[in-house]
């Protein structure tokens, strides 16, 4: 799993979902798979399902974008269900991808899939963290980057000064 995968998964369990990660799917009659889902998060009390996948490749958004239409993006409501054990009321798409981008088009994905650049969802989360005192509203050491991220902000102004 990579940093942006952990980070998401961190930060979405930590929001209240079930997560699952690297979630195998479309199973081959003579072994393997054909699919395998960065993370899989449900909400259960709402019955959301967010599907959420990541890069930080540098291939041009038109590769990325194909990519994830054509291999990653592609599942049912019903294989959604059947990988959940559970029937679901909303999917999100979400991909988590780029540091810039060059034209509106590279965010415009089609309906049902929202385009995150990696600063924006980093920001998100900052912005989410920010409402938590490290000290009374610590993160809970099982989400070890989430908890770094808190700190570096709780100590932003001691971090890189010389004494």
């Amino acid at each position: 799993m990579n940093f942006l995968e952990q980070l998401a998964a961190e930060w979405y369990e930590y929001s209240g979902y079930f997560v699952r990660t690297n979630v195998r799917a479309r199973k081959r009659p003579k072994g393997g798979w054909d699919a395998e889902l960065d993370i899989l998060a449900f909400l259960p009390s709402n019955k959301k399902l967010v599907h959420i996948e990541t890069s930080g490749d540098a291939d041009s958004w038109s590769e990325r974008k194909n990519r994830f239409l054509t291999k990653k993006f592609v599942f049912s409501q019903t294989e959604y269900e059947e990988l959940i054990g559970s029937s679901i009321s909303v999917i999100k798409r979400i991909a988590i991808a780029g540091w810039t981008r060059t034209t509106k088009y590279d965010l415009e994905w089609g309906e049902g899939i929202k385009v995150l650049l990696i600063p924006e969802f980093l920001d998100q989360i900052t912005t989410g963290l920010h409402q938590h005192n490290f000290m009374s509203e610590a993160i809970p050491e099982s989400y070890p980057i989430l908890r770094t991220i808190q700190m570096m902000h709780e100590y932003q102004d001691l971090i890189g000064k010389k004494k």
